[in-house]
C-alpha cells in the first residue's frame, strides 16, 4: 500500500479529487473502449471518500486508507481495471455464487 501511494498521491501526503479523477479516467477510458457502460468519476470519487471516511473531508492520507480497512480495494479501483469491474460488480458477483452454490441443491 505505501508503494502505490507515492504514485497515487504524487508525492504529496495526500489523495484529493484531482488525484482520482486523473486515475480512474483511464479505466472510464478503457471501460468506454469495450463498450461497457462505466461509473461517474465523480461517483467514484465520492464512493472512495465514503468507505475511507477520511478526517479531513476533501484528503485522503495513508493513515485514512490504513485505518480505514479498504485501502487495497481504493488502490485496485484507481489502477487496475478488473480490480474495479470486481468491486463494481461485487453484488452481482456474490449473487451468482449464492446462484450456483444453491442450484446444486435443488438437483
Amino acid at each position: 500500500l505505501r508503494y502505490f501511494w507515492r504514485l497515487l498521491s504524487f508525492g504529496k501526503d495526500y489523495l484529493d479529487s484531482f488525484a482520482i479523477n486523473y486515475f480512474f479516467r483511464d479505466i472510464v477510458q478503457i471501460l468506454s473502449d469495450n463498450n461497457i457502460e462505466a461509473a461517474r468519476i465523480s461517483d467514484v470519487k465520492d464512493e472512495i471518500f465514503d468507505m475511507v471516511k477520511p478526517q479531513d473531508p476533501l484528503r485522503i492520507t495513508l493513515n485514512d486508507l490504513i485505518r480505514s480497512g479498504c485501502g487495497d480495494t481504493v488502490v485496485e479501483m484507481l489502477i487496475d481495471i478488473n480490480g474495479f469491474w470486481a468491486y463494481d460488480n461485487r453484488e452481482s458477483l456474490v449473487y451468482d455464487d449464492d446462484e450456483e452454490e444453491g442450484g446444486g441443491e435443488n438437483e
